[in-house]
């Protein structure tokens, strides 16, 4: 979910709650930017959401679990990783799911700081074809988006069906 020009959200979890909770948090780091005519850094809006679950948690608790990417002009790329209780950690690559024990290694073994676009994409295309080797119940198609100083975009799209669902996959940059 495109949250502005610059940070992107993705989250796994029970589907109304997923929806709900991400559709909440886009609006009302919206609701911010045009209130004050700033927007959030990557770090703030990570920040913000984490106490929107932690919050959450008292009255009506959403599972989710979320990945946020963004850029920002002075800090550059970052990736953050917030639970469902509202637990954030700033991190270098993620993702969710059953697949994602297929792929930490092979990011643990590729994956570096300074990795141009084509790397990372190369890097993403490993793990997509690891987890189509190795899951049962495999998403027909992935897409890939790329979070840098030009702005959120989707990259590509790799299709085995072409209609049904996609798994996003993420890596900071």
């Amino acid at each position: 979910m495109l949250l502005d020009p610059h940070k992107l959200l993705g989250a796994c979890g029970e589907p109304a709650d997923r929806l709900r909770f991400t559709e909440h948090i886009q609006k009302k780091i919206r609701l911010h930017e045009i209130s004050n005519g700033i927007s959030f850094s990557t770090h703030a809006a990570a920040n913000y959401t984490r106490n929107q679950l932690a919050m959450a948690l008292k009255e009506n608790p959403y599972s989710v679990n979320l990945l946020m990417a963004g850029y920002d002009k002075r800090t550059g790329p970052s990736l953050y990783y917030i639970d469902y209780m509202g637990t954030l950690h700033k991190i270098d690559k993620g993702g969710f799911g059953s697949g994602l024990h297929f792929c930490l290694p092979l990011m643990n073994c590729y994956y570096r700081a300074d990795m141009s676009v084509e790397e990372a994409v190369d890097l993403m295309d490993k793990c997509i074809a690891v987890i189509r080797s190795r899951l049962v119940g495999v998403p027909p198609n992935f897409v890939i988006k790329i979070v840098d100083k030009d702005g959120a975009r989707e990259y590509a799209w790799r299709e085995s069906v072409r209609s049904g669902k996609s798994v996003m996959v993420w890596l900071r940059v």
